[in-house]
């Protein structure tokens, strides 16, 4: 069909942070861009209750990567930064790349000033067959689709 475009598969992604972040992932969520709404409530002349609201500050969501555990420290190391006081240092711009069939980046979200909130370990259990999973969940300043 002439025009037609398929949309991407969830699959296949790229994930950017600069060095502080190596690797593939499991899953990754893309934060969400929003106005925290300011609100105005009145009465009129006559008694009749009015509403209205206007943009207010941005709000950005956070970002979760996810991945099998492995001897790979970069997560843990870019989150100690942060706990050192060392924040100016940990902060860094990031991508997440959606790609085609072909591996193509067809669409690309960016995030500035990003730096890791929290990471978290495996829970082991010796009654499962899953992997050991671990995550870090990160903070940026703005995001945009740049593609």
């Amino acid at each position: 069909m002439p025009g037609r475009q398929d949309p991407l598969i969830a699959p296949r992604f790229i994930v950017k942070f600069g060095s502080k972040v190596a690797g593939s992932f499991r899953e990754a969520t893309v934060v969400s861009a929003e106005h925290e709404p300011a609100e105005y409530k009145f009465a009129d002349e006559k008694g009749n209750p009015g509403y209205y609201a206007v943009p207010g500050r941005m709000k950005f969501g956070r970002i979760t990567l996810k991945r099998g555990l492995t001897n790979d420290m970069s997560m843990w190391k870019w989150r100690k930064e942060v706990e050192d006081g060392n924040v100016k240092a940990a902060r860094t711009n990031g991508s997440i790349l959606m790609c085609d069939q072909d591996g193509t980046p067809i669409a690309e979200y960016n995030f500035e000033n990003a730096w890791p909130l929290k990471v978290s370990g495996p829970t082991p259990n010796a009654n499962s067959n899953e992997l050991a999973m671990e995550e870090v969940e990160i903070i940026c300043e703005r995001i945009w689709r740049a593609s």
